[in-house]
C-alpha cells in the first residue's frame, strides 16, 4: 500500500485481502456496491450478500452466513481505516430483529473519505499478515499452549452486544464435548441436501486447481496425499457412495475419528449468548470469530471449527444442555498448534475474482 493511490483503488486493494476471512465451505457470501463521488477523495460502498453463492441447505447455515458476512464486513473496514479512509457506518441491521439474507440489499453501509495523512501503516501491516497466515487444518491440533485474548487486532468494532462472550470448554466438558463429537458428527454425511452441498465444495487434485474461485482442496483439510487416497476420497465421499456406506457405518467411524481428535485438541472455545439469538447477535458473533481467528493465528494456533454441533438442532440442544441454559452456542471450535506446512496449506486458498465482488457504480 502507498499514499495517495485514488480511493476506488484503495477499495479494491483492501477487498482483495479482506476476501481471505473464512467462510462457510469457502462460499465466500458476500459482495460489494461501490459508489464513485464527484469529490475524488470520498465515495460510498455497501456490504451485503452475493444471493448466488449463499448456502442453504440447512436452516443454521443462515446463520453461518450472517456471521461471514460480518467478519468480511469487520476486516474490510479495519482495512479501510488502516489506510487512511475515514469510514462513517450505518446497518439497517437492528438489535433484536430477525432477518432473511436477502432481506435488506445491504447489511453495512460506510460513507468513506480519504485522509492520507492518516494512513496506519502498521495496523493495515500486521491484519494483511495475519490474514495470509490464517487457515483450517482439520487434522490434529495439539499442544499445551493455550489461545489468550490480547489486544485487539480489528479495533474497529461494527456490531456490539455485552451478551456474547467467549468459553473455554476445559476438563470433563472438554471430553463431553469430543463424546458429543462423536454422537453427532455422522450427520454431516447422512443429511442427504446438506452432504450433496458440502461435497460440491470439495475439490481433490493434486495441485491447486487454477480455475476455482471458491471451495476448497481436500489437501488443505488434511494435509498432503496421494493419487491412490485422493481418489479413494473422491469415491467414499460422493453423495452416492455415502448413502450406501452411511447404512454400512462408515459415517459413524468418520465421526469417531473425529471425536478422537476432539478429545486430543489443546483446547476447546466456544462464543455463547446468554439469551435467544438475532440476526444482529450473529453479526456480533461474526466479528467476535474473525478477531479471535486473527487472535489465534497471531498466537500460532490454528482453529477447525466444530460446526456440526450447531447445524443440526438435536446436536445445538445437547450442547446447550452441556453448557448449561444461560450459554446458547453460536460458534464452536477446537484450537490447537497445527502440525500442517503453511506454505502447503496457503497454494489452495481459492478465492473469487474481484469482479465477481466488487460492483461498481
Amino acid at each position: 500500500m502507498t499514499s495517495c493511490k485514488p480511493l476506488a483503488d484503495l477499495v479494491s486493494e483492501c477487498i482483495e485481502l479482506a476476501k481471505l476471512v473464512p467462510s462457510s465451505h469457502n462460499c465466500q457470501p458476500w459482495q460489494v456496491q461501490w459508489y464513485a463521488q464527484s469529490v475524488p477523495f470520498d465515495g460510498r460502498l455497501q456490504i451485503g450478500f452475493d444471493p448466488d453463492n449463499i448456502i442453504n441447505a440447512l436452516p443454521a447455515l443462515q446463520n453461518e452466513m450472517w456471521m461471514s458476512l460480518a467478519g468480511f464486513s469487520a476486516v474490510l473496514i479495519n482495512l479501510l481505516e488502516a489506510t487512511g479512509i475515514t469510514c462513517v457506518v450505518s446497518s439497517p441491521i437492528t438489535s433484536g430483529t430477525n432477518n432473511a439474507t436477502c432481506e435488506h440489499p445491504y447489511i453495512l453501509e460506510a460513507q468513506l473519505t480519504y485522509q492520507p495523512e492518516r494512513i496506519n501503516l502498521a495496523r493495515f501491516n500486521q491484519i494483511k499478515s495475519l490474514l495470509a497466515q490464517r487457515y483450517t487444518y482439520r487434522g490434529a491440533l495439539t499442544g499445551n499452549k493455550k489461545l489468550a485474548a490480547h489486544d485487539r487486532i480489528l479495533s474497529t468494532v461494527l456490531w456490539h452486544s455485552p451478551h456474547i462472550e467467549w468459553q473455554s470448554i476445559e476438563g470433563d466438558k472438554h471430553l463431553k464435548t469430543a463424546e458429543l463429537v462423536a454422537r453427532f458428527a455422522s450427520q454431516d454425511f447422512k443429511h442427504a441436501k446438506a452432504w450433496q452441498e458440502t461435497y460440491a465444495f470439495i475439490d481433490f487434485s493434486e495441485t491447486p486447481n487454477k480455475e476455482a474461485e471458491r471451495g476448497f482442496n481436500i489437501q488443505q483439510l488434511m494435509g498432503p496425499m496421494s493419487l491412490i487416497k485422493r481418489r479413494a476420497h473422491q469415491l467414499l465421499l460422493n453423495p452416492l457412495s455415502m448413502r450406501v456406506l452411511a447404512k454400512l457405518g462408515v459415517a459413524d467411524s468418520m465421526a469417531q475419528a473425529l471425536s478422537q481428535l476432539t478429545a486430543q485438541s489443546s483446547q476447546i472455545i466456544c462464543l455463547c449468548q446468554k439469551s435467544t439469538q438475532s440476526t444482529f447477535d450473529w453479526l456480533c458473533a461474526g466479528q467476535k470469530m474473525i478477531e479471535m481467528w486473527l487472535q489465534a493465528t497471531a498466537q500460532g494456533l490454528a482453529i477447525h471449527p466444530l460446526s456440526v454441533l450447531l447445524q443440526h438442532p438435536e446436536a445445538k440442544a445437547a450442547l446447550h444442555e452441556q453448557l448449561g441454559k444461560e450459554h446458547h452456542p453460536l460458534f464452536i471450535a477446537r484450537v490447537g498448534k497445527s502440525d500442517a506446512d503453511p506454505k502447503f496449506i496457503a497454494q489452495f486458498r481459492y478465492r473469487a475474482a474481484l469482479p465477481r465482488i466488487l460492483k461498481q457504480h
